[in-house]
């Protein structure tokens, strides 16, 4: 089976996940994709306040994190 990372931007104010995209990577287990995705989440969150909408004030009020998600992609052949 193979796996891609998905990133969603969350707000938990309200707890939704109203964006997300695929990170562009894919895996060919579980675990790496996770292993990977804990760092590119982190690094994503971090690069956010470099974009003039993410200022830090905007994070803090809107409660935003960084989730992500492996998601399967077919069987190996």
């Amino acid at each position: 089976m193979k796996y891609i990372l998905v990133l969603y931007m969350c707000s938990m104010i309200n707890n939704s996940c109203p964006s997300s995209s695929i990170a562009g990577y894919q895996f060919t287990n579980h675990f790496d994709c996770v292993n990977a995705g804990y760092a590119i989440a982190q690094s994503t969150f971090r690069n956010l306040q470099e974009m003039e909408e993410y200022e830090r004030e905007v994070i803090e009020n809107k409660k935003l994190v960084i989730k992500f998600e492996c998601k399967p992609i077919g069987a190996n052949t």
